[in-house]
């Protein structure tokens, strides 16, 4: 009896990890999104099968999207005062992106002449 109330245990431990790897977005040039609630951020890997990377984009990333030469994303930092900030990152350059305010956000989307789609 004792076998089997350990085995049942140990098999509801089991159930109870989650990989939070297994919510990724490939994002091109070894980029890559990792959501994770809270912890979602957007990462720049070195190696091809993603184990870790540079963040490039820190927690928590509400919003993004990309293509082929920019990763366009939201964040909320600060747990208290949750702070808004936006960041264009160039795919070609490598470098890393500073966080810009909404402001300073519309101004860059202009001199790059994004078209920006609101979604419902």
């Amino acid at each position: 009896m004792k076998k089997i109330l350990l085995v049942a245990v140990a098999l509801s431990l089991q159930s109870c990890l989650y990989d939070h790897t297994d919510n990724i977005e490939e994002l091109g040039s070894n980029y890559y999104y990792m959501g994770d609630g809270r912890e979602s951020q957007i990462l720049l890997s070195r190696n091809k099968n993603r184990s870790g990377g540079q963040t490039v984009v820190p927690e928590e990333v509400t919003h993004y999207t990309f293509n082929s030469e920019y990763i366009i994303a939201r964040n909320i930092q600060g747990r208290i005062n949750k702070e808004i900030k936006f960041w264009i990152i160039d795919k070609r350059k490598g470098t890393q992106p500073v966080p810009l305010d909404s402001t300073e956000f519309y101004e860059e989307i202009q001199k790059l002449n994004f078209k920006l789609e609101t979604r419902k």
